[in-house]
């Protein structure tokens, strides 16, 4: 089946487990879906980076490891929210770093592939279109089954 693109009236309809979105200041669907989630998106956004205790950093540089590795910046860290009270899916993850966008498509699948690749839909950043993921994608997966939506003001392919 191919990849599919769902007009913004049926953007909420059930059909996939994973949704994923970009950053809030990125996508105008991240800030109305936030709504739906008692705005937990927003709130992660705001809050301060969790500090390494000493003893923790005593501990990582003991065992040679990076305290970027375990960075919890809402920035750079993806927010999975568990979603099936509020939303016809199962769960949202805001993935950041959609500037650099086959990057973070790069990251999308990484991400979906770890998860045993359920179900998917993706909401586009606003400007993006649809043949933009699509050739993103492709270079990574043979798998077609998944939806996007776009931005309402997102055209569905370059060329219109």
């Amino acid at each position: 089946m191919p990849i599919s693109v769902l007009s913004p009236a049926n953007a909420y309809n059930p059909g996939s487990d994973l949704w994923i979105f970009a950053e809030l200041e990125e996508s105008r669907w991240t800030q109305k879906v936030d709504w739906h989630l008692n705005f937990q998106i927003q709130k992660n956004s705001q809050r301060p980076p969790l500090a390494f205790s000493e003893e923790i950093r005593t501990t990582l540089t003991a065992c040679e490891l990076s305290m970027e590795d375990f960075s919890t910046s809402a920035e750079t860290t993806p927010l999975m929210i568990s979603s099936r009270r509020q939303l016809p899916n199962k769960w949202v993850v805001v993935v950041p770093g959609s500037k650099n966008f086959r990057q973070w498509v790069k990251y999308l699948y990484q991400m979906w592939t770890k998860l045993n690749e359920p179900s998917l839909r993706v909401f586009l950043p606003v400007g993006v279109v649809a043949n933009s993921f699509v050739e993103s994608w492709n270079l990574l997966s043979a798998s077609e089954d998944l939806t996007l939506v776009l931005d309402s003001q997102t055209k569905t392919r370059s060329n219109e």
